[in-house]
């Protein structure tokens, strides 16, 4: 069954969304296994864990939902796909790599580059169509706050000038203006169609990005006053409390990890919403908007992965093609959804305690679920070649 509203002659070869998606994976591990090193050498990475975690996994894994949803969803079509995405996948990988563990400033030019590069040509294909719902229409905003926010992070490393006040900006940028609005703005199609909801209001949808935007902008002038940064988190928590009434009034009432993971996503979002005006508390805003990021990011995956290969499949005229669920059975994404919780717990535990040994614990959590995540994509992926390209 073909989810409606979804152009499937515009499907992007299968390679492109594979590549990133088990790419995003195994950034989250390295993220994971960096953690453990600075848990046992005792020395904190901040700036090189966030980066792992925000170029290499959400970066990887964004970029390759958009090179199947522009096309699909916008109607937005990428010229010669395989060779862009091999570009930015390259420019991405290598600049990542090159950030966490060499320079900083040759890896900035070079993840910075790649995304910056891709945004703008991305923004541009979007303006060449007509933006009839709010998905296309909040990802034109995504993308330019991604790009003004990849302009600011340059600017931070090659002419640092006052340092906290870019760090706020490029904060609210890339968290709230770029990965924020693109997951609201994916949610306003995929919630819907994916869990038979009722639909989210489109003046609220429409209304979203304009209201982020004024958000950043008066915050920029204010120089990040908590009051004005209050206005940001209402805006984060208006669009947690709907989806999570989406969610709570969907048709299909049976038990879904998928829907766990929205749901536990949502919560956390909330939670970074409410913490996000105070500085004091940065480091809990930074975990609780990734567990946010990472939860949806996770349901994303396992749902995009099994449909791909099936409707690959089943282009390609194989009979015995696999179901979604055959595909990566939901017991695996269960399994993973219940690891998924205890690193939460974990953390949260080792945050206040501050016992050594529980940070070792948690990296580790952290490792084994990451590792989980990329076992189980690659294994949906290879699902794919088995069935499309079988041994004689």
């Amino acid at each position: 069954m073909i989810p409606g509203g979804l152009s499937i002659s515009y499907l992007p070869p299968f390679p492109i969304v594979a590549g990133f998606f088990i790419t995003s994976a195994f950034f989250g591990l390295i993220g994971a296994i960096l953690a453990l090193y600075s848990s046992v050498s005792g020395g904190f990475v901040l700036r090189e864990l966030v980066h792992t975690y925000t170029l290499g996994f959400l970066g990887m894994v964004m970029f390759g939902a958009l090179f199947q949803m522009l096309p699909v969803v916008a109607g937005a079509i990428i010229g010669r796909p395989l060779l862009k995405a091999a570009l930015l996948h390259a420019s991405l990988f290598v600049g990542t790599l090159t950030f966490v563990f060499g320079s900083i400033y040759l890896g900035n030019v070079l993840a910075g580059g790649g995304m910056g590069t891709a945004a703008a040509y991305m923004l541009y294909k979007l303006f060449t169509v007509r933006a009839h719902d709010p998905t296309p229409y909040g990802m034109r905003f995504a993308l330019f706050f991604l790009l003004v926010g990849t302009a600011v992070g340059t600017i931070g490393v090659f002419a640092p000038g006052n340092y906290l006040y870019v760090i706020e900006l490029h904060v609210a940028l890339m968290l709230i203006g770029w990965v924020l609005l693109l997951i609201a703005s994916v949610s306003f199609r995929v919630i819907e169609m994916f869990f038979v909801t009722p639909p989210y209001p489109k003046t609220f949808g429409k209304a979203f990005p304009w209201l982020v935007g004024v958000g950043i902008l008066l915050n920029a002038l204010s120089g990040f006053h908590y009051i004005t940064k209050a206005l940001l988190s209402v805006l984060a928590l208006s669009f947690a409390f709907l989806t999570l009434d989406r969610l709570a009034r969907r048709k299909r009432k049976l038990p879904d990890p998928l829907v766990r993971l929205w749901q536990v996503g949502m919560v956390s979002c909330t939670i970074s919403a409410l913490l996000y005006p105070f500085n004091e508390v940065f480091i809990l805003f930074l975990f609780f908007f990734g567990t946010f990021a990472q939860s949806v990011v996770m349901a994303m995956m396992y749902r995009i992965i099994p449909f791909l290969v099936w409707i690959h499949l089943s282009n390609k005229g194989i009979r015995d093609a696999p179901t979604m669920h055959e595909v990566i059975r939901p017991s695996r994404t269960l399994k993973h959804l219940y690891l998924h919780l205890l690193c939460v717990v974990s953390f949260l535990v080792s945050f206040f305690t501050d016992v050594p040994a529980l940070w070792v614990g948690t990296a580790l959590l952290y490792c084994f679920s990451f590792g989980t995540l990329f076992f189980n994509i690659s294994w949906g992926v290879r699902t794919y070649f088995v069935y499309a390209f079988p041994q004689r």
